[in-house]
């Protein structure tokens, strides 16, 4: 297997004190049982090769690995390197974890070189950009995924498995209250804070999340966003952001209703990098979920009160005292990598995969909800219709 991860940020190193970094944690976990031939971290600065020098030196030493990766500055001309470095390194597989306004030139440039991808979400921020990429996925017979993790946590899996059996009856309404730390625009993403949007940027993951646990596709959306403390810091993004959507059943024209509240102006103590909670209502009963508070709450001087989720990624006892590296997180990339070996092997169909990952052309559903709060969020929350 030759691996190209494409971006050196909080998601693949960890740096700047956000804790694991899931993906190269995540390769280095299965290189125990998976041969990584070749792996490559391609970033446009070079300042970040030490960020995933320290990286790797600190996650072989608690997973008792030895994975090395081969690193490249993009530079100045980061499609046209990236172009070259493609061409040159034959890859298998390819990680995309970049700025969002980044995806679609990143993942375009894999794709044309004959390149399985998995980029983290959302796909891209408008559908055109969406079915532009999957015209060339279709064109070239390779698997493009969305890293949409939540489809791996146990706790949405069981949720959607009462759904199925109608235990809430009807479904009426979702709720949504999604936050993040103020660090994450004004240090983590200063550099492009800007040319994003909280819902856009996190709050995806639970629009992907209701499609995946329902079904049913959002039709119409309103999206209303507040500003103040991030533009007078400097940054000019929403401090948050609010949308309704509304969804149908195809099959039967079953509608309901689900209401977003995302920020990410969290105050810095916190006790969570993200506090999230969703509620289910049907005619039946209710499904309350916080996403957050797993059970574990950690008090010490050096770090204060934190709320513990052992199940996104963490580097846990195995059951013979080794750390190993798991959770929803890392099954996540797991399965992609696992995906791109079956079908080399040819033991899966790419229509399978197709129909039960985060496949790119199921990503056009939470694409198309991201494009129409866009419209909205500019024309005084306006509906728009969603177009799938």
């Amino acid at each position: 297997m030759k691996l190209l991860i494409i971006g050196a940020g909080m998601y693949v190193t960890g740096r700047n004190k956000t804790g694991t970094g899931t993906i190269l944690s995540s390769v280095a976990e299965m290189s125990k049982n998976v041969n990584f031939e070749k792996i490559t971290v391609a970033s446009k600065s070079k300042s970040s090769q030490l960020d995933v020098k320290n990286a790797l030196n600190r996650t072989n030493k608690l997973l008792g690995t030895h994975i090395d990766a081969e690193f490249e500055a993009l530079g100045e001309r980061p499609v046209e390197k990236l172009s070259e470095l493609c061409k040159q390194g034959t890859y298998d597989a390819a990680i995309v974890s970049v700025p969002d306004h980044l995806h679609f030139e990143n993942v375009k440039v894999v794709l044309q070189n004959s390149i399985h991808s998995l980029v983290v979400k959302p796909l891209t921020p408008t559908r055109k950009e969406a079915l532009d990429l999957i015209k060339i996925q279709k064109k070239n017979n390779l698997l493009g995924c969305v890293e949409f993790h939540k489809r791996f946590d146990e706790t949405n899996l069981y949720i959607k498995k009462a759904l199925a059996e109608k235990m809430v009856g009807k479904l009426l309404y979702f709720t949504v209250d999604y936050s993040q730390r103020i660090d994450i625009p004004l240090k983590t993403f200063s550099s492009w804070a800007h040319q994003t949007n909280i819902f856009q940027y996190l709050g995806v993951h639970y629009v992907d999340l209701i499609y995946f646990l329902t079904g049913y596709l959002p039709t119409s959306l309103s999206a209303f966003g507040m500003k103040g403390i991030l533009r007078s810091k400097g940054i000019d993004t929403f401090d948050s952001v609010h949308a309704q959507i509304l969804w149908k059943d195809t099959k039967s024209d079953d509608q309901f209703i689900s209401s977003f509240n995302t920020n990410w102006i969290d105050p810095s103590v916190t006790s969570a990098l993200s506090d999230q909670k969703y509620k289910v209502v049907g005619t039946l009963g209710r499904i309350e979920c916080d996403q957050k508070n797993r059970g574990v709450e950690l008090v010490t001087e050096r770090t204060g009160i934190q709320q513990i989720n052992p199940y996104f990624s963490d580097f846990l006892p195995d059951e013979n005292g080794a750390l190993k590296f798991g959770g929803y997180g890392h099954k996540s990339i797991e399965r992609f990598i696992l995906d791109v070996i079956d079908l080399k092997k040819k033991k899966v169909s790419l229509t399978l995969l197709e129909k039960n990952r985060p496949s790119f052309r199921q990503a056009l559903v939470s694409t198309a909800v991201i494009e129409a709060a866009n419209k909205s969020l500019v024309r005084n929350a306006e509906w728009i219709k969603i177009e799938v």
